[in-house]
């Protein structure tokens, strides 16, 4: 620098005083310089321009131990004593601060040190000049670009624009209705003060910006090409912030390239550019936009627009950038064109129209375009091309994969014909109706057509003739609601679309890792509001009654899902179901609703599908409480029971059959049972309830066996014993103690040990227990049923073990019974076990349904073959017979303790049921 400054200012010969030190970049000091200008006696200006600039590059170049940018700052010091000391030399220097911050805040510094040495010394004056205030950059940037402005254009234009802005019913800022605004229209004339101030007071933050240099080379820019491109549609008043339009993309120096290359360095909006604003093939969403107004003869309001924001959303500072909506209609308002366009194109891209809705253009407090695209924006334009179909199908099944569930009513799924709805009596069918053929309307008094079909009619097969239902009660309806299919098809269109754009390589590629996770968030949300919305269109669900289907609008489930529809049903129809332990129906409930009152005699097989048959009635979810009711219509009403499977008759009255023709009482029969349990009841066709024990007897005398003929006789006297009791030895009256079993007429230790009928421990009848759990998990149903065995026997007694039975649950559960079938507990009884299963197997021909019946290490085996099975896995059961009951004590032996041991880590639901006698703690060896 000192040498090019000596040889500028005096030739040769002043490049010779200073050609050491410039050889050898070392600067020259104050005296040295001081002698150069004293030997010339002309006046001297010496002008240094951006500083910073030349000690950026000069930092670069190492001298010794230092930089040339230091020789450099020590040569300005030097240069500016120099100047101070002599009467002829004048100093003029500049900074460019946002050209090169660091550089510029190192001279800047080390020149006010010096100066203020100097103002010490009092010697000299600095003075600090401002090339352009704020309200002369328009002026520059006119006098550099335009030979002549018009001041009568000027101010015509800047009257009719105030006017236009104090008249028009739109927000501006403050500033432009406020009096002195018609001056500054004038004053920047021909280019709009929003243009100006978007540059000098948002662009400008931008570090690389030069305020006058990078502006005049925007201006020159946005002028040649709006004369290139001059509108024909309307009438052009002003230069908007619009003209720095990137369709100038000339790789000379247009403005995109001017964007991309310095302004990008600091928010790389180039994506937003592309996707969003223009692009080669007219793409862009403001392009599409523009063309529904180009095409009737208006101006592109969709590039106007978002050219606007963009060069707005360049601002240093999320405070700073973007616009209010009252800036962007001062920045784009025109007179001959009507503001509503604006907004009607506005919101097309804000995503009102998914075919031209931008990307990367956010409203929040201000509009702006950001970095990364907006997710919200991105997901309704995906929306928007997910067909109808695809978001039916997404409703179907979720409907029928998660939501319907099942239970005690079966669901059957979407069925159109009588053939779709099976009319048996074994389960009571809960249909779901399809949304097209069965959606309810105008609040659900009258049953669908498709509903009232299959409510009446059955039929074997698809285009068979139809028949009348015969078991109505068992068939419940599930039908849709239609006005809430709207909502549940929009979220499934929603959740298709998200899962698209997750599955998308490309559209992931233009998201930050952020999105990606907030885009995976908003997919399990999707999927949890998609469940609720599924659950709750299916509301009416239509039963049958006495008068035919009764409507009701079943309770709202769980939003977690953890409520399936037909838990929903259930819970609605709660006072309607007759379970497991529901007990004994009585007397006048079997006369009344059950009874065939022609008959003597019904089947409980015949009684159990009344249930099914009759309209109104409950809905049986297990035959245990009919078992029950026969057991308790035998013991108590007069009632007889024939077992068609072992030819035993069960009366517990004490008047002869007057059909008996023996003299023998009919009660010592080998063929009857004068005491019943509902153990002893089965369900079906061979299983037969008598209205009185005559009615029995009349149809099976010849199947049960007359009574032995036998005289009883003391054991002591050998005296006949008028109506013994119980079995031999027999005692007479004499000979009776009262330490003697009235039954067996052993004498016992003590009369504590017999009962109030005198009978010893081995003649009292056994009592016993019986437990039953639903579905839950395995540690918790084992321990319960346990605990239900131990209250029903007491502080003094002890419950035992005879028979088990698990069904095992859940989504496999044919390998979760495998893992049960291989725990400690299990293998070291399964010598007493029985293995139940219905599953599909698969062939070459094709798949059936298959049964299997064996041993846990037979049935491993089965499991071990995969490719055996088909898809459709019904149930699993396991029993434990025990010829040696297991008793229940605190040593905790038994096997329901070992299971819950076994099992209390795992996650495999089971139903458990057991039973066994109940005995005195004495008689109970652990």
């Amino acid at each position: 620098m000192w040498g090019e400054l000596a040889y500028q200012l005096y030739g040769l010969e002043g490049y010779e005083y200073l050609k050491d030190y410039d050889q050898d970049q070392d600067a020259p000091g104050e005296g040295t310089l001081s002698k150069l200008f004293a030997q010339y006696d002309q006046p001297a200006l010496i002008l240094i321009d951006e500083i910073a600039d030349y000690m950026n590059k000069a930092a670069g170049t190492p001298v010794g131990d230092k930089t040339l940018a230091d020789q450099t700052l020590s040569f300005v010091m030097a240069l500016l004593e120099a100047a101070a000391e002599s009467e002829h030399v004048t100093v003029v220097y500049s900074i460019a601060d946002t050209a090169f911050g660091e550089q510029a805040d190192r001279v800047r510094d080390g020149v006010r040190d010096h100066i203020e040495e100097v103002n010490e010394i009092g010697r000299r004056q600095h003075k600090t000049v401002t090339p352009t205030d704020e309200n002369e950059i328009g002026q520059v940037l006119q006098h550099r670009l335009f030979s002549e402005v018009p001041d009568n254009a000027a101010r015509e234009s800047a009257d009719s624009y105030f006017q236009f802005y104090d008249q028009e019913d739109r927000q501006y800022p403050q500033e432009a209705t406020d009096a002195g605004y018609v001056d500054v229209l004038a004053r920047e004339y021909p280019f709009h003060p929003s243009l100006i101030d978007a540059l000098t007071d948002k662009i400008d933050t931008i570090p690389r910006f030069q305020r006058t240099r990078d502006a005049l080379r925007l201006l020159a820019r946005a002028v040649y090409y709006l004369w290139n491109h001059q509108p024909d549609s309307y009438d052009r008043h002003w230069i908007r912030i619009y003209d720095l339009t990137v369709a100038d993309d000339d790789p000379g120096g247009g403005i995109q390239t001017i964007l991309r290359e310095r302004l990008f360095d600091f928010v790389d909006l180039g994506p937003a550019v592309t996707a969003d604003i223009y692009d080669d093939d007219g793409t862009a969403h403001a392009q599409l936009e523009d063309r529904k107004w180009t095409e009737n003869g208006l101006p592109p309001l969709g590039t106007h627009l978002t050219t606007t924001v963009l060069w707005h959303s360049l601002a240093y500072g999320e405070q700073a950038a973007g616009l209010t909506h009252a800036d962007l209609n001062l920045a784009i308002g025109h007179p001959d064109l009507n503001f509503d366009d604006y907004d009607a194109a506005l919101s097309a891209l804000r995503g009102d129209d998914m075919d031209v809705a931008c990307y990367f253009l956010y409203e929040e407090e201000r509009l702006r375009f950001k970095q990364e695209p907006n997710l919200i924006r991105i997901i309704d334009q995906r929306i928007e091309s997910t067909p109808e179909a695809s978001a039916h199908s997404r409703f179907e099944n979720r409907l029928t994969s998660k939501e319907i569930g099942d239970g005690g009513f079966q669901p059957v799924e979407f069925p159109e014909s009588p053939a779709d709805l099976p009319d048996t009596p074994d389960t009571t069918k809960l249909a779901v109706m399809h949304p097209d053929t069965a959606a309810v309307e105008d609040g659900g008094d009258t049953p669908p057509n498709r509903v009232t079909q299959l409510y009446e009619q059955q039929a074997a097969k698809h285009d068979g003739e139809t028949e009348t239902r015969i078991y109505k009660n068992y068939a419940l309806f599930l039908a849709p609601d239609a006005d809430r299919m709207d909502a549940a098809i929009d979220e499934a269109r929603r959740l298709e679309a998200i899962e698209a754009l997750l599955d998308s390589p490309e559209q992931k590629a233009d998201l930050s890792s952020e999105q990606i996770e907030e885009l995976r968030e908003r997919s399990d949300e999707a999927q949890l509001m998609l469940g609720e919305l599924v659950r709750n269109v299916y509301r009416h669900l239509y039963y049958p009654d006495r008068d035919g289907l009764t409507h009701i609008t079943i309770g709202a489930t769980e939003s977690n899902g953890g409520t399936t529809l037909v838990d929903a049903v259930q819970t609605t129809l709660e006072d309607k179901i007759v379970k497991r332990d529901a007990g004994a129906r009585g007397s006048a409930h079997v006369q009344q609703k059950l009874w065939q009152q022609t008959q003597d005699a019904m089947s409980t097989e015949a009684l159990v599908n009344q249930y099914a048959k009759k309209p109104g009635l409950d809905y049986l979810f297990s035959t245990k409480p009919i078992r029950e009711t026969v057991s308790s219509l035998v013991s108590d009403h007069g009632y007889a029971y024939w077992d068609g499977g072992s030819g035993t008759a069960y009366w517990a009255g004490t008047t002869e059959p007057s059909t008996w023709p023996h003299p023998e009482p009919f009660g010592e029969s080998p063929d009857v049972e004068t005491s019943i349990r509902d153990s002893d009841v089965q369900i079906g066709s061979s299983f037969v309830v008598y209205r009185d024990i005559d009615a029995l007897v009349d149809d099976h005398l010849d199947e049960i066996d007359r009574p032995e003929q036998t005289v009883a006789t003391c054991a002591e006297c050998g005296a006949e014993v008028e109506n013994p009791e119980g079995s031999e030895p027999y005692y007479c009256e004499e000979h009776q103690s009262d330490t003697t079993c009235s039954s067996c007429g052993k004498e016992v230790a003590s009369e504590q040990l017999l009962d109030e009928r005198g009978r010893c421990q081995e003649c009292q009848p056994e009592e016993s227990w019986e437990a039953s759990k639903k579905m839950m998990s395995a540690s918790r149903a084992f321990s319960e049923v346990r605990r239900d065995a131990e209250s029903k026997a007491g502080t003094d007694r002890t419950p035992l073990l005879e028979e088990v039975t698990i069904q095992v649950g859940g989504e496999d559960p044919f390998q979760a019974a495998k893992f049960v079938s291989q725990r400690p507990g299990f293998k070291a009884r399964e010598d007493a076990v029985t293995v139940r299963m219905q599953y599909e197997t698969r062939t070459d021909d094709g798949t059936y349904s298959a049964e299997f019946t064996g041993s846990p290490s037979r049935f491993r085996d089965v499991i071990d073959q995969p490719g055996s099975f088909g898809d459709d896995r019904e149930t699993i059961q396991f029993r434990f017979q025990f010829d040696e009951p297991e008793p229940i004590t605190d040593e905790g032996d038994d096997l329901l303790a070992a299971l819950d041991n076994d099992l209390d880590a795992g996650n495999i639901d089971v139903r458990v049921e057991g039973r066994g006698p109940i005995r005195t703690s004495s008689e109970v060896t652990v």
